[in-house]
């Protein structure tokens, strides 16, 4: 989502009326396409307002859908909305002051129980420049703290600073990265001077028994200490890493980091060090959001989309390409293809994970992990973001959750 902003801002769409229309079809890649399933839409939200640009995805959980629904410059209705996971039917939204409501007028929303009260608010921030904690049941705020800037990406919620519980870590736009108490007050700021749209990474990287906070932007990869001191700076030679990732992909002690550069190159660091493992221009406008074995040969992968409708699958220890599958054509960038079980095995099927990737030509690809398109649903309407994922009916496959661009969440079910 970090590459769809410069996209976003040229590409402001007017709402298309109507629902979206199931398709099965697109490019063929490794396999070609397959005949085992198709996405069929459960449900398309109404966001109550003439949105457009809209890239901040939604979170899912407790059965319900909250979604940032952002308009562009002039717009109203922006807001914070809250839908049955089951149905779309609205239950409440927390409003943006109009004087805000821009497409980034809401980021990407967390939910997590911050206070350990055993209530999973959901936490945002906004146009507003401030962090807010919502209650999930009616949209009352239960805290608000104020940032340097407005907030791009979700907050996270870890155990950071030692002596144990959870903290709350929310970088802004302008790369200040404030770690904060269940309470809601500070406990400590670190100004990383750069523009960051990622969100911060919460994880023992360097496998010493204590978490450390990644920060990414455009100067930039920092590794900050429990307490905010920096432990390594990975320069960035002014490019936006637009998109960030990690996983264990050698089998050391250390966490690897890998980001993706807007320019299009992909770089691996080793989290110990903030070294330099490998890189790849796989192409521009590249993003990355999970890794992981896939295919269950032993071996971790990177799956990354670009510009030109690809996805691909690297070896995460060398970077090499392992499969590469056009999804889509003629797109100004791709969201990263995310990793999940769709499918639940159902028919025989294999019980391990698929990739989903959406494309900003509207449509939604399911691929098995070697690069074999299944199947394909589109709508009229770009997609500036990945997909989520949740088990909302609870029969063991995860349904897909879609933010178009119109501010529209697409609920999908993938069915044999």
């Amino acid at each position: 989502m970090r590459a769809a902003t410069a996209v976003a801002v040229v590409a402001i769409v007017t709402v298309l009326v109507g629902v979206g229309a199931l398709a099965v079809g697109g490019l063929g890649g490794v396999g070609g396409i397959g005949d085992e399933g198709r996405l069929v839409e459960r449900w398309v939200s109404d966001p109550g307002t003439e949105a457009g640009g809209n890239h901040h995805e939604p979170a899912v959980a407790n059965g319900t859908v909250f979604a940032p629904v952002s308009g562009s410059r002039g717009q109203t209705e922006c807001a914070l909305v809250a839908y049955g996971a089951d149905d779309g039917t609205e239950r409440w939204r927390a409003p943006v002051p109009d004087a805000n409501c821009t497409i980034h007028a809401v980021a990407d929303p967390t939910v997590a129980d911050y206070d350990d009260d055993g209530v999973h608010e959901v936490l945002a921030a906004s146009t507003t420049e401030e962090l807010v904690a919502y209650d999930p049941e009616t949209g009352d705020r239960e805290f608000s703290f104020p940032l340097s800037r407005y907030g791009y990406s979700a907050p996270v919620v870890a155990d950071v600073t030692p002596g144990g519980g959870e903290e709350i870590v929310v970088t802004d736009v302008a790369g200040v990265t404030f770690v904060l108490g269940p309470d809601g007050t500070e406990r400590w700021r670190v100004d990383t001077d750069q523009h960051v749209e990622t969100a911060p990474t919460v994880a023992d990287f360097d496998a010493d028994g204590t978490r450390e906070t990644l920060v990414a932007g455009d100067r930039a990869l920092v590794l900050l200490g429990p307490d905010g001191e920096v432990e390594w700076e990975h320069p960035t030679d002014d490019r936006l890493a637009a998109w960030v990732t990690t996983a264990d992909a050698d089998g050391d002690p250390a966490v690897e980091v890998f980001a993706a550069f807007t320019r299009g190159e992909v770089v691996a660091v080793d989290g110990a060090s903030g070294e330099t493992e490998w890189r790849r221009e796989v192409g521009r406008f590249p993003a990355v959001h999970d890794a992981g074995d896939g295919d269950g040969d032993g071996a971790v992968e990177l799956y990354v989309g670009t510009r030109d409708g690809t996805v691909r699958a690297l070896d995460a220890t060398t970077g090499e390409t392992e499969w590469a599958t056009p999804v889509a054509e003629g797109l100004q960038m791709m969201p990263p293809p995310v990793l999940g079980d769709v499918d639940g095995g159902v028919g025989g099927g294999d019980p391990g994970p698929e990739l989903v990737v959406a494309s900003n030509d509207g449509t939604v690809t399911v691929l098995d992990p070697d690069g074999t398109v299944r199947t394909t649903y589109s709508r009229d309407q770009p997609v500036y973001t990945h997909p989520v994922f949740a088990d909302v009916d609870g029969d063991g496959d995860r349904e897909v959750f879609v933010m178009y661009s119109d501010g529209r969440v697409v609920a999908l079910d993938y069915r044999s």
